[in-house]
């Protein structure tokens, strides 16, 4: 448990050194920059909210201009024609005009996805046991900027493609288009077009029975191409802008031929349900009123669409910002760290222009219910970036007349954000880096120095306490802190020593000193002695003044013999001799003088060469044996054991008695320690029995350890010293 807390408390003081403690404030700088991530964040929201409240003043100006204004959602004073919410053909905003030379169809790639299907609700005739791949067909239109044409796409789905018949009058022997035109109270106009191969077709104009042309020439208001596909054939046509004026229908259908010999029409699906004028489509076109009113507003980067109780766009003006590309804004050296971490800035998405259908949203539903503003953020349609979105409701007084729509994309702070956090994290990571790498530096060479420093110190004292160094030169001359701490252990070790010196001077002090005097009392009891008469009483007073003499004589000679021996051990006064025929001498006298003491002794039989102090050797064993003895129960016998390795001799005294005492067992070994009895009155002990031991094992170069024994109760000293000095 002891080694289980000292590993502890190490453990402590290694993660609680200087340089941990800075790396940990390193660590805690690390906190800065995602504070200013936070901050930035908090910027963002803040930015988003002060940009939906310009796009809700924006559109609550739009709306109040057309509060209660029902005439503007009139056919006659606002929109082309009465809206219906099924029969209408949506026209949308095309980038360029489709290439009737080169027909790739890339130009209807952008709202191609806005086409509407028709099968089988839509078949006209035919259609027995109908099948999607019998006939079907894809319907988009749309309109260039220049506004002049209108252009109509027909993706068909169809089994068997036949054209017209080279050979033969019949104009529908083939599969083929039909239009249906018609103005409010005129006559219809009925066009077909046809083709005899893949490419331009041939328009005419055809009777109300459909069977003939009314004449033989082609038509040339119309343009049209017909191309085949695996799945079937697209048919691209182009319509006069002018032809389209307010109230008028146009309808279109696909008639399929299958039979190659009898060419009858097999099928016709149209755009329509019924051939009647009010079953007819009709095309729907923005509000030029409308939108010279929504132009008006000057909001950038915003796009404000209005739209009619049933969800449909009547006006449509500006443009969302959808690229932005501010590449040579960024930092050369943080970008590509952010764009690996965070992946690459947003520089363009997708969000094409809406029609009715896109606009059938819940939150359009509510604005019309409640006659309240919505708000909401939308994803794109590629889901890179977001549309903040305003639905405020136009009023009327028989209730909504409809909504203003006003969208603004979040690209432009996203960027800004981009490109702010870049900067203020990157120069923040920068700084902290530099300054990290500063105190790293200073820590690392403050830790070294104070190293370097404790270790200097610690090899100034030996582990007896012996001062071997009274001068630090670590950092010496240091002009710092750590200098002044380097010449304050300088000194501090200087006094100590001088403090020691004086002290192992002292017993021989002591000897001079009290030897004197003890001299003088000694004789003057003689004398004494003589001249008082001899009675009980005075022999009694003699013997005791005698015994007092003699104590204190021996207590100063053991003194004097610690520091004596102290001084006898130089390092130049080395001598080889034999341990094993030492210890075979010495321990033969010994037991020879302590008959009543039992030992077991085991010698190794080969000699045991060492290079030191024989008489010192005596010594300590003197005082490891008596202290066995002195310690020994009566009858039990002393193990005195000796092992030989390689590179030392271990000597191990054990004996059988009481254990040794905890409170003392790390200051054994100190000088004037004891926890002896005093078992003989003339001679005292002063703890320094141990101290010698511990003496002459360092002086040669060992050690000794004192254990209880664990089989039975008692005591062991164990001496190991080196053989490398007897070489």
């Amino acid at each position: 448990m002891g080694v289980l807390n000292h590993n502890f408390i190490l453990r402590l003081r290694r993660w609680g050194g200087i340089r941990n403690k800075l790396i940990f404030a390193i660590i805690l700088f690390l906190t800065i920059p995602v504070m200013g991530y936070k901050m930035l964040q908090e910027m963002n929201q803040f930015l988003l909210r002060g940009q939906e409240n310009a796009l809700s003043m924006a559109s609550q100006a739009v709306a109040t201009v057309l509060h209660n204004n029902p005439e503007l959602f009139n056919p006659e004073t606002g929109i082309p024609h009465q809206l219906s919410s099924d029969q209408d053909l949506y026209v949308h905003e095309m980038a360029d005009p489709p290439d009737f030379d080169n027909p790739d169809f890339s130009e209807w790639s952008a709202i191609l996805e806005r086409s509407i299907k028709y099968g089988e609700p839509h078949i006209l005739r035919g259609g027995q046991q109908y099948q999607s791949s019998d006939l079907s067909f894809q319907h988009l239109m749309g309109i260039s900027s220049d506004s002049r044409y209108i252009y109509a796409l027909f993706r068909v789905t169809d089994n068997t493609t036949l054209f017209r018949r080279h050979k033969g009058l019949r104009v529908d022997s083939g599969d083929h288009l039909r239009i249906h035109l018609q103005h409010q109270n005129r006559e219809p106009r009925n066009y077909l077009a046809t083709a005899y191969e893949p490419g331009l077709m041939s328009i005419y104009r055809m009777e109300a029975s459909w069977e003939k042309p009314k004449s033989g020439k082609h038509e040339r208001i119309f343009t049209a191409s017909m191309h085949p596909n695996p799945t079937g054939y697209t048919i691209e046509l182009k319509i006069p802008r002018k032809l389209i004026r307010e109230n008028t229908a146009l309808s279109f259908s696909i008639v399929d031929i299958d039979d190659p010999h009898e060419r009858t029409p097999h099928m016709e699906v149209g755009t329509f349900k019924e051939h009647t004028a009010a079953s007819l489509n009709h095309v729907y076109l923005p509000a030029p009123s409308m939108e010279r009113m929504i132009h008006a507003i000057d909001l950038p980067d915003a796009r404000f669409s209005i739209t009619d109780q049933h969800r449909r766009v009547v006006a449509t003006a500006g443009t969302l910002l959808t690229t932005i590309n501010r590449k040579e804004e960024r930092s050369r050296l943080t970008a590509p760290l952010f764009d690996w971490i965070f992946g690459p800035p947003i520089q363009h998405f997708d969000e094409p222009i809406r029609d009715t259908r896109e606009f059938a949203w819940e939150a359009i539903d509510r604005a019309l219910k409640s006659g309240q503003e919505q708000r909401l953020i939308r994803p794109s349609y590629d889901k890179q970036a977001e549309v903040i979105t305003i639905i405020y409701p136009i009023h009327g007084e028989e209730g909504e007349l409809g909504v203003v729509v006003a969208e603004q994309s979040n690209l432009r702070i996203l960027s800004e954000l981009r490109i702010t956090l870049e900067n203020v994290i990157g120069s923040t990571l920068l700084a902290i880096l530099i300054a990290s790498l500063v105190l790293i530096t200073i820590a690392t060479r403050l830790a070294l120095r104070l190293h370097r420093l404790q270790q200097e110190t610690s090899e100034a004292i030996d582990e007896g306490g012996r001062i071997i160094s009274d001068t630090i030169h670590t950092e010496h001359h240091a002009l710092d802190e750590l200098g002044d701490l380097s010449r304050s252990i300088s000194a501090m070790l200087n006094r100590i020593s001088r403090y020691n010196h004086y002290l192992e001077r002292m017993p021989r002090m002591l000897k001079h000193e009290i030897l004197n005097p003890l001299n003088i009392v000694s004789t003057s009891l003689e004398h004494l002695e003589q001249e008082i008469p001899e009675s009980e009483m005075s022999q009694k007073y003699l013997r005791k003044s005698r015994r007092g003499i003699g104590r204190l004589g021996s207590m100063v000679q053991s003194l004097a013999e610690a520091s004596s021996l102290e001084e006898a051990l130089a390092p130049d006064s080395e001598e080889p001799f034999d341990l094993r025929e030492l210890l075979d001498e010495y321990l033969d006298n010994y037991q020879n003088t302590h008959t009543l003491q039992h030992f077991n002794i085991e010698l190794p039989e080969e000699s045991i060469l060492l290079a030191g102090w024989p008489y010192a050797i005596e010594q300590m064993l003197d005082n490891l044996l008596n202290n066995a003895v002195d310690y020994s129960d009566p009858g039990c016998p002393i193990d005195v054991t000796v092992t030989l390795s390689e590179s030392k001799v271990t000597i191990h005294i054990c004996n059988e008695g009481p254990a040794i005492d905890q409170e003392i067992r790390d200051t054994l070994f100190e000088s004037m320690v004891s926890s002896r009895k005093e078992s003989n009155p003339e001679r005292p002990h002063l703890g320094l029995g141990l101290y010698i031991v511990r003496l002459v094992a360092t002086h040669h170069g060992g050690k000794v350890i004192a254990q209880s024994r664990e089989e039975l109760e008692g005591s062991c000293f164990t001496v190991v010293l080196p053989l490398s000095k007897a070489e």
